[in-house]
């Protein structure tokens, strides 16, 4: 069990390292959003989500062996992780908000839904095995969502996969003292 102190430097550390994320975690966005005008800012996107691990056990490991002289439990570790990447979340989520409300004004979807006149795109589609209407309905769909439920969607989505990055990165990150260190 850690103490008020430590559970405080938990959090500290955590708010800092969630702003990575969610920087990280914009910039990411932003090359999706302009990847459908400039294809080249796929490889961004690409790189910052695969990304998004790397830096989290990175960070995860700054702390245990900058902060906590090198252990750190699995339950910490998994706070820390949880913690981190849900500020992250509440960041993106705002800046998803700010997107979609006062800058989109549609063009993310009737992007979308330009690039299914594609002949390429329907080819490969098709490819796929995928219903072309199917998806254009979707697409249609999401036309109808508020900023705020994507916002929303975004932030569930990051508390989500937080939850489940903190075990699995939490149990790989984790140092629990040796005997000999005790």
């Amino acid at each position: 069990m850690i103490s008020s102190a430590e559970y405080i430097q938990l959090k500290a550390y955590a708010r800092q390292d969630g702003l990575f994320f969610g920087l990280l975690w914009i910039i990411t966005f932003a090359c999706l959003v302009y990847s459908m005008q400039d294809p080249s800012l796929q490889l961004g996107f690409i790189i910052g989500a695969i990304a998004t691990p790397f830096l989290a056990y990175f960070r995860l490991r700054h702390f245990r062996d900058k902060v906590l002289e090198g252990n750190i439990s699995f339950r910490r570790a998994f706070a820390f992780i949880t913690f981190a990447m849900g500020y992250g979340s509440i960041i993106m989520a705002a800046a998803t908000y700010i997107y979609f409300y006062f800058l989109d004004h549609g063009t993310f979807i009737s992007v979308l839904q330009q690039s299914f006149s594609t002949p390429e795109v329907r080819e490969s589609i098709k490819q796929t095995g995928m219903n072309i209407q199917e998806m254009e309905k979707q697409v249609q769909a999401m036309s109808q969502i508020r900023p705020i439920d994507f916002a929303f969607s975004v932030f569930s989505n990051g508390i989500i996969s937080a939850f489940f990055m903190g075990a699995i990165i939490g149990f790989i990150g984790k140092r629990e003292p040796t005997t000999e260190q005790i």
